[in-house]
């Protein structure tokens, strides 16, 4: 019985190849919305690489635009992502992504395999070519470290997706209102990524991917402590020819006991001298952090990471590019720490002479330490910069522009102690080999004040 006003329709079922270009399609929007993004909230440290591969590169002449081509790979591959994820102008968008995917895929091969290849010219050729070769391509900014080769491979696995979309292209319809679907929401992209990357430049990255980020144990990545060597003196036996081992300690021993040091002149013939380690040093991971009193030829900085009171790391990284306008900022807060008797330390990459004459151009007399240029940009990302520390952990950071007043600070000491709290817990006070750094550095101490105390006695 035919029921009048019905339809009976079927609809016809999508082909498989519309539910891989829809995953394709939103797999890779979503990684490059991920990877841009991360880069975006850091476009000095992306900037950064870029003149990294431009020194690789021989083309050393274009590091003063690293920040241009930054900030334009960051908005395309975000921009690229959202389209994607959107699909809208999706023949654009493939043609974009395709070009995208090809040259960096052919450039992640040359990473990947360059060394490979200079080395059979050298073999083939006898030639003794060398190159320098970026070991992190920085896809992920600081987020994610992955090597040349899985690099490479990463973008063999995208670069299938990417020819999926881009076969399908043609298929896919445009949608209606064209300006309004389709280049308004790509406008807005570009300004919300030019904005993110203008934003966090000025200020510090939103979300800090970097050891030296709030809460984190950086003295269990800056703390370097040389290990304890002890002389060791091998003796042959001029009669077996054996070997015997004596220490510093057990020779003076000997050459008490007028018996043993007969025996050991005369059946004995100085053999070698050997250092034996009696305890393993540490070599931190940021070693080559350090805060260099120049003056005194020594180095502040396990004292200072891992000091128990609240201290200001000022970091000047280049006194240079510090203009009056960026100073004032850190000229108030040094008054103002002075004043409350607050310690903290003034950090530079420059030179001596660089700092002298600093501080004769704008009448301050600042005792600058120093310390080798780039992890100091590790560290904070604007010049200057101000990092607050206490028992070795990262309490608060500031760009020069977002330093708060004294009287801010001083209210915000509670709940910094409440987050000090919580960060033991998250990351405990341990070194890389596992000990806790407050009862290595309170045995410091104690040696320090014992000796000082020694002296005095002695005086």
């Amino acid at each position: 019985m035919r029921v009048y006003g019905q339809r009976n329709v079927s609809k016809k079922p999508k082909p498989a190849m519309y539910y891989i270009y829809n995953f394709s399609r939103i797999f890779i929007g979503l990684l490059f919305i991920f990877s841009g993004y991360v880069k975006m909230v850091d476009p000095y440290g992306f900037a950064l690489k870029f003149e990294e591969y431009f020194i690789s590169f021989g083309m050393d002449f274009m590091t003063p635009i690293a920040m241009v081509f930054a900030f334009l790979l960051n908005c395309a591959e975000f921009l690229l992502g959202c389209a994607l994820l959107l699909n809208i102008q999706i023949r654009l968008t493939s043609w974009g992504l395709l070009l995208f995917m090809m040259f960096f895929t052919v450039l992640t091969a040359w990473l990947a395999y360059a060394q490979n290849i200079v080395a059979i010219v050298n073999n083939v050729f006898d030639k003794h070519f060398e190159i320098f070769v970026v070991t992190d391509c920085g896809c992920f900014g600081d987020f994610i470290k992955l090597t040349n080769h899985e690099t490479f491979y990463k973008n063999i696995v995208f670069m299938f997706f990417t020819i999926i979309i881009f076969s399908q292209r043609n298929k896919q319809k445009p949608q209606q209102w064209y300006y309004i679907t389709q280049w308004l929401p790509l406008l807005l992209v570009a300004g919300f990524s030019l904005f993110v990357q203008i934003h966090c430049l000025r200020h510090e990255p939103w979300h800090d991917f970097r050891p030296w980020k709030v809460g984190n144990f950086i003295a269990g990545e800056t703390y370097s402590q040389a290990p304890v060597v002890d002389y060791v003196f091998q003796y042959k036996n001029n009669t077996t020819g054996s070997i015997k081992e004596i220490t510093m300690e057990e020779l003076s021993l000997i050459a008490e006991d007028s018996i043993q040091s007969v025996d050991l002149e005369n059946n004995y013939t100085w053999h070698d001298r050997i250092e034996k380690i009696i305890q393993e040093g540490i070599n931190a991971p940021l070693a080559d952090f350090t805060i260099t009193d120049i003056r005194n030829k020594n180095d502040i900085k396990n004292n200072i990471i891992t000091s128990p009171n609240y201290t200001f790391i000022i970091f000047m990284r280049d006194v240079r590019e510090i203009t009056p306008e960026k100073f004032e900022p850190i000229r108030n807060l040094i008054r103002d720490l002075d004043a409350n008797n607050w310690d903290y330390i003034v950090i530079t990459g420059s030179l001596l002479q660089e700092t002298e004459m600093f501080n004769k151009e704008n009448n301050t007399d600042i005792y600058f330490y120093f310390s080798d240029i780039t992890p100091l940009k590790t560290a904070i990302r604007n010049n200057p910069g101000v990092i607050l520390i206490k028992q070795g952990y990262v309490i608060d950071k500031w760009s020069f522009r977002d330093i708060p007043s004294i009287e801010t600070i001083k209210a915000s000491i509670p709940e910094y102690d409440e987050d000090l709290e919580k960060y033991k817990k998250k990351h405990p006070p341990l070194l890389p080999d596992g000990r806790d750094i407050m009862e290595i550095t309170a045995g410091i101490n104690n040696e320090t004040v014992a000796a000082e105390d020694n002296s005095e006695l002695t005086n």
